[in-house]
């Protein structure tokens, strides 16, 4: 497993999700999106390299969030395979609306829960609430998502209320 293959582990408590995706711009948005709604989160490029990382980190996931359309390894693969590693991680797949291949992909995992990418900020939360429960700190939107703060207005004249 290469290094630069999984990001750094934040210092935050609570049930550790792992996004795996072999795409960076999608992995990259939905790991800052998790980490945005409280929960720590790790990501991987591929099935192998996250493969590796739960057999190095036991029962340390709680929620495994994987791209179905992955090469060599599939979302679907990656979840049967992380299954045999420990019964009880909860799993979602995720793919983009556009892949053809999607309902053929999707027709032998019905039984786990599936995001549609691009992972929207609120299909999340709501995926993540019901999976894993209120995040240790209060949820609320990464400062680059959430509305701008109000800005104090200066008047410099005094004839003006502020």
């Amino acid at each position: 497993m290469h290094h630069e293959d999984v990001d750094p582990l934040p210092n935050v408590a609570g049930p550790l999700v792992l996004v795996v995706d072999d795409e960076f711009t999608p992995r990259s948005i939905v790991t800052r999106m998790v980490r945005g709604l409280g929960y720590p989160a790790r990501s991987c490029a591929g099935g192998r390299t996250a493969l590796h990382f739960l057999e190095a980190h036991p029962r340390e996931v709680r929620l495994l969030l994987a791209d179905l359309a992955m090469p060599r390894m599939d979302g679907g693969e990656l979840a049967e395979r992380a299954r045999d590693l420990d019964p009880t991680l909860r799993i979602v797949l995720m793919a983009g609306v556009g892949d053809p291949h999607l309902d053929e992909l999707l027709s032998g995992y019905r039984d786990l829960p599936f995001l549609r990418k691009p992972v929207s900020f609120g299909d999340l939360y709501d995926r993540l609430q019901d999976l894993l429960g209120t995040p240790v700190r209060a949820p609320g939107y990464p400062p680059s998502m959430g509305p701008p703060a109000p800005r104090a207005r200066r008047r410099t004249s005094g004839r003006h209320e502020v």
